[in-house]
């Protein structure tokens, strides 16, 4: 309630321009309060619309489940997949066919193959309007609530996630989110969630490349955190519905800001099958918290500073440096991959045009070079194996900090020594304990702006080589017996 109240204060404080930026961070809807109702199973789910015909090449993979090490995610096939997201959250809404179809063509071309959507809309997830309308004025629901489904929505929805499929694009979809609850999805009881739940499930039945999400900036409104508000149950009961299907497909929830962890929440730990990590901090400190955790799950760094977008008004601008920040952070911490955003999530005019920023490219290539290592296979070095001196100053609690602000080296490395990473994000020398890799593994400093790999003899001593492409100071050593690309 607190915090609620803080992020209405804040937005009004900011005036208009910064209000823009801190749309997302109002949640007046989430105290909503839902009895206890009868569940009456869903009502006739509309079949998908006569568009939804595109073929899915066999060889896109989607994130499918979580490897029984809790570590990371495996593909239908039961590979791991390295999730490479963008947060499009309003593409349901706020884009034609033509233009979604263009989204996720480029995305996918830039080697992203996971993107988060709100499937109903709500003024403070980019769309038009708190009634759920898209741009065009197309309503989910008809006058009965939220079981009353509207055709020409629910058949064009299945469209743009079937493109998504068509380009490989896994959707970390959110049937109810934490800003379109009291507004566009007001339940009348708590028969309804799981009933919509049971809906969105059969709806998605055909969809290969759907990850299931709920919350989103979500703040809880109850004293008893345990028992869960009547937000929590109406969105486990969405779950409940979904699982009732026979849908076992990973779920998670997005808390709040500036930093959070899917199973801080109590009533969630027990519910949850991967950490979604929010952090607009230095981000290596809630990765590794929610990696340490137990029982293990998938640590995945969610959401954190956008590109071209300053989340934290009292903070310098985001840079392309803090973005290769969280992303080398994020995977040398235990993130199975992780997500990036825009200032385009709620695709301001002339959106197409910015798809290719110099940020996107760069983790494209980021991310590019670490699935070609078997990046599954790391281990955050948090006792010090490998970097032995020179890792800087390690945050050591969550009192509010810019990216840039903080200097700390992470590194990661698998059990047999075969491959390490280390992130040295400012110039400096670092010591290395060389006896941990094995005797036989190449070694190289990796331009993070260009992804460009130079061979270098591995040492106890290592001194980054200078100035990046860039003109910034951060390096990523790369000890791998396997073959690099981007080798000069």
């Amino acid at each position: 309630m607190i915090a609620a109240a803080a992020a209405v204060v804040l937005v009004l404080a900011l005036g208009a321009a910064a209000g823009t930026v801190w749309w997302r961070h109002v949640h007046s809807g989430q105290g909503m309060l839902i009895p206890e109702g009868a569940y009456t199973g869903p009502q006739d789910v509309p079949p998908p619309g006569a568009s939804s015909e595109g073929a899915i090449a066999p060889e896109h993979r989607f994130v499918a489940a979580v490897d029984p090490s809790g570590r990371f995610f495996l593909d239908q096939a039961g590979d791991p997949i390295l999730v490479q997201g963008d947060s499009p959250w309003s593409l349901l809404t706020d884009v034609a066919p033509d233009d979604a179809e263009t989204y996720f063509r480029v995305r996918a071309e830039q080697g992203f193959n996971a993107a988060i959507v709100s499937l109903v809309g709500a003024e403070a997830n980019g769309a038009p309007s708190d009634d759920g309308a898209t741009y065009d004025g197309v309503l989910p629901f008809g006058d009965e609530g939220v079981l009353d489904w509207n055709p020409p929505y629910w058949d064009r929805a299945h469209d743009y996630l079937r493109i998504a499929a068509e380009r490989g694009v896994t959707v970390f979809l959110y049937p109810i989110d934490g800003w379109t609850v009291g507004h566009a999805f007001s339940p009348r009881d708590q028969g309804e969630c799981r009933a919509f739940g049971e809906q969105v499930a059969l709806w998605a039945r055909d969809l290969p490349n759907i990850v299931w999400m709920t919350g989103g900036d979500y703040f809880p409104v109850t004293n008893e955190p345990e028992e869960g508000s009547d937000v929590d149950r109406c969105m486990s009961g969405a779950l409940d519905g979904i699982r009732a299907t026979g849908d076992d497909r990973p779920f998670s929830i997005q808390l709040g800001y500036q930093k959070s962890i899917s199973s801080d929440n109590p009533y969630w730990a027990d519910r949850v099958d991967f950490d979604f990590v929010y952090t607009y901090y230095p981000t290596y400190r809630a990765v590794r918290e929610a990696y340490g955790r137990l029982p293990a799950r998938p640590a995945l760094f969610g959401e954190g500073n956008y590109d071209g977008l300053n989340l934290q008004p009292e903070t310098p601008d985001t840079t392309d440096e803090t973005l290769r920040r969280q992303y080398l952070w994020a995977v040398t911490s235990g993130s199975p991959g992780a997500f990036y955003g825009t200032a385009d999530w709620r695709f301001e005019e002339g959106w197409p045009e910015r798809l290719s920023r110099p940020g996107t490219t760069q983790l494209s290539r980021l991310a590019a070079l670490v699935a070609s290592l078997p990046w599954w296979e790391l281990v955050p070095d948090v006792d010090g194996r490998l970097v032995t001196d020179g890792a800087g100053t390690e945050v050591q609690d969550d009192t509010p900090l810019d990216v840039l602000e903080s200097d700390f080296a992470t590194a990661a490395l698998t059990a047999d020594g075969s491959t390490a990473l280390v992130y040295v994000p400012t110039a400096r020398t670092i010591g290395l304990d060389v006896g941990a890799v094995a005797p036989q593994a190449s070694s190289y400093w990796v331009d993070p702006a260009s992804a460009t790999a130079v061979p270098t003899e591995l040492s106890a001593s290592m001194t980054t080589p200078g100035r990046n492409s860039a003109g910034a100071e951060d390096w990523l050593l790369v000890v791998t017996t396997a073959e690099l690309p981007g080798v000069s």
